[in-house]
């Protein structure tokens, strides 16, 4: 029973790891990626995810303004609703980066002929919720 408890927090441990190394690699690495229609296709399925965690860290980082300390933070938690509301609007945010990110992807490939541009502006389609959520959240 030990054993299969610590072998299942050794998997999500290492799908942690691999999904933050991606969020924090991939948006800088698909300029290069979608050179290819192999990177392309590695960027299209899994910039999204790493879109949803970036959407997910900045709502919650920038909304609570978290250089200006712990007290602070509380703060903005308690003024937002308690831990339960902001933890299920930030879920919500992180989905609506995922959809958000598929969506401005299928509209590059579906509206933009393909050319040098298109390839440039398909992994900023891909990133542009992120932009939305710091818009957004650090309105306050």
């Amino acid at each position: 029973m030990l054993r299969s408890l610590l072998r299942h927090l050794l998997v999500d441990f290492f799908i942690l790891v691999v999904l933050l190394a991606a969020s924090a690699i991939l948006p800088f690495g698909s300029f290069w990626l979608c050179r290819s229609e192999s990177g392309g296709q590695i960027v299209f399925w899994v910039g999204p995810w790493t879109c949803a965690v970036w959407v997910l860290l900045i709502s919650q980082l920038v909304g609570s303004r978290f250089w200006l300390g712990a007290a602070h933070v509380r703060a903005w938690r308690a003024a937002h609703g308690g831990y339960l509301t902001t933890s299920l609007k930030a879920t919500a945010w992180m989905f609506f980066g995922l959809i958000a990110s598929y969506a401005c992807e299928l509209g590059v490939v579906f509206l933009v002929p393909p050319s040098w541009i298109a390839m440039r502006l398909f992994p900023l389609s891909t990133y542009a919720p992120v932009l939305l959520a710091l818009a957004w959240c650090s309105r306050g």
